[in-house]
C-alpha cells in the first residue's frame, strides 16, 4: 500500500513539475530587470552628513535649502546631532546658517 502511495505522490509531482515547465510564471520575462535603489529625504542625508561632521557636505545641503530644523524619529535636531559628537565647526555653520 504505501508503495502505491509513493509513486503515485511522484507521478503527481511530475505532473506538476511538467505544468510549470510550460507555464508563464516559468519563463523569464523579456523586460529588463531595473535595479532597486534607495533613496533617502533631504532631511536625512542632512543629518547624517551633521552627525558625521562633514562640514562641506552640511553647507551644500543648506545651500540646496535643506531644513535645519529637520529631527529624526526620536526628535533630535542637526543641532542635537552636531553638539553630540563635540563638532563645533558644524555647529557655528548650524547657528549662523
Amino acid at each position: 500500500m504505501t508503495d502505491n502511495r509513493s509513486s503515485s505522490a511522484l507521478f503527481k509531482r511530475a505532473e506538476q513539475l511538467k505544468r510549470w515547465e510550460e507555464s508563464d510564471t516559468n519563463k523569464q520575462s523579456t523586460l529588463p530587470k531595473r535595479a532597486s535603489r534607495i533613496q533617502f529625504s533631504s532631511g536625512i542625508v542632512f543629518l547624517a552628513a551633521c552627525t558625521a561632521g562633514d562640514k562641506e557636505e552640511v553647507q551644500r545641503l543648506l545651500k540646496m535649502g535643506a531644513d535645519i530644523n529637520t529631527a529624526n524619529v526620536d526628535g533630535l535636531t542637526s543641532l542635537h546631532q552636531v553638539s553630540a559628537i563635540t563638532r563645533t565647526m558644524s555647529i557655528r555653520v548650524a547657528i549662523y546658517h
